[in-house]
């Protein structure tokens, strides 16, 4: 571990560090690993282990397990208690999601109070063999596909190199016990699906080292990204200018470039004028590389507000509120109006806010006209094609279908389901374009803010 942590810089001398710890064998593992560091790297550790209230005596078994751990090594121990179900059910998102969501706020508000340097989690070979295998399955390009970082920030994964087999040799050869998750055995999770179902095949019936090679195959496809980063970030200062709150791209110039830089430049122009990129995804790549190739004057809106305008020679990437006069939906994260292209026709939605008391008893709504309830969104709003793991809420009962199971039964050929387009809040569909949407988001006798969504044609 000691040559992966300095291939990767991930600590130095006298390094301050909160240790992730669940009680299984990876993190029982890393702390003890660490804890050999301790003494000749001159390290302060301290452990944290989150309870996430899911598993009963189970849980509180592991608890008090990592306790009794921290306390035999001498380290400062905290326990943070969540309630994951309740959270994924107030956020909209799976156990999962949730789960990951709460431990690290834990670990970095934790890291922050004992003024540690790092956090240090125990992601092994097999957590990313399947993180890879999922993104892929999900449909991620290059950049997803190079897996977990050995080192994002503060948090630091030094065991990404081992194996789970390797892991539990050292703990035997040392006489160390850990605790086994119940839920790990669980199918009704999309990872451990893929983990007991596809990799355990994959490793039965193709190659019994398949997990390892598609783990190092995402450690060269992040070192390749590193490279066309950088040769993205060169292409980016050829074809693009700062000019004032906004950027101007050359068209001439990011034409001459290869597709994959010009991918590049449009991701960094992205994540600079949208914080972390947020909502951006292939639709908009395309849609702007049409503009590239487009008339002046014409223009789109992208999410985040963010407007994007031919002018000549150029197009300028501003935010979409500046100098002008209708209003921008600014709480719910999307523009008035939003441009999107499907099967070469152009539509524009537009998106307004409008108090319950402002509209007629009786609201009509067509398939170019929806109304939701304004308040019942979580994360904010984008237009794109459709994702795995998406799904929206049959009835009152809150009972979920997923969309891939709704174009089924609507009999949309499979061929034409990667085009179609939804409104969505992070996983959840607010409205399938362009006839169900979720139970979830349906005004009530409640509602007192309502979105109105219009969908039109351009000619």
């Amino acid at each position: 571990m000691e040559h992966y942590i300095l291939r990767h810089s991930m600590l130095e001398r006298g390094s301050r560090i909160v240790a992730g710890v669940s009680g299984g064998a990876d993190s029982v593992c890393l702390l003890e690993l660490l804890c050999e560091l301790r003494e000749e790297w001159g390290l302060a550790l301290s452990v944290l282990h989150v309870h996430h209230g899911i598993r009963g005596t189970e849980a509180d078994r592991d608890a008090a397990f990592v306790e009794e751990l921290a306390a035999v090594r001498g380290l400062p121990f905290r326990l943070v208690r969540v309630n994951v179900p309740e959270e994924a059910v107030r956020r909209g998102m799976s156990e999962e999601e949730a789960g990951r969501l709460l431990r690290y706020q834990a670990l970095e508000a934790y890291r922050q109070e004992m003024l540690a340097d790092r956090i240090a989690v125990a992601h092994h070979q097999g957590d990313q063999a399947e993180t890879v295998l999922f993104r892929l399955f999900r449909g991620s390009g290059p950049r997803g596909l190079s897996g977990i970082p050995p080192r994002r920030g503060a948090v630091i994964r030094p065991l990404l190199f081992a194996d789970r087999a390797q892991i539990e040799k050292y703990l035997r050869e040392k006489g160390m016990i850990w605790c086994e998750d119940g839920t790990n055995q669980e199918t009704a999770y999309t990872r451990n699906r893929i983990r007991h179902r596809i990799l355990t095949l994959a490793e039965e019936t193709v190659n019994p080292e398949a997990g390892k090679h598609i783990a190092q195959a995402a450690e060269r496809i992040a070192e390749w990204g590193f490279l066309i980063g950088r040769m993205g970030a060169e292409a980016y200062g050829r074809a693009a200018v700062r000019e004032g709150d906004g950027i101007r791209l050359s068209a001439g110039e990011v034409q001459r470039e290869d597709p994959v830089l010009q991918a590049e430049i449009l991701r960094l122009i992205f994540e600079e004028l949208i914080p972390g990129a947020k909502d951006i995804g292939r639709i908009h790549y395309e849609q702007v590389r049409g503009l590239l190739a487009g008339k002046a004057g014409r223009r789109l809106d992208l999410p985040g507000g963010v407007c994007a305008e031919r002018q000549y020679d150029s197009i300028l990437f501003r935010l979409s509120g500046g100098g002008r006069n209708d209003p921008v939906c600014v709480e719910c994260g999307v523009p008035s109006q939003h441009i999107v292209e499907q099967d070469g026709i152009l539509w524009r939605f537009t998106f307004r806010r409008r108090n319950r008391l402002d509209l007629p008893e009786e609201i009509p709504q067509k398939d170019y006209t929806k109304l939701f309830d304004y308040d019942m969104i979580k994360s904010g709003l984008v237009i794109r094609n459709p994702e795995e793991g998406d799904y929206f809420v049959m009835d009152a009962a809150g009972r979920k279908k997923r969309l891939s199971r709704y174009y089924i039964d609507k009999k949309i050929p499979q061929s034409r389901r990667p085009g179609q387009l939804v409104v969505a809040d992070g996983s959840h569909v607010l409205w399938a374009v362009p006839d169900r949407i979720s139970a979830a988001y349906k005004i009530t006798n409640n509602t007192e803010r309502i979105l109105v969504i219009t969908k039109e044609r351009i000619p």
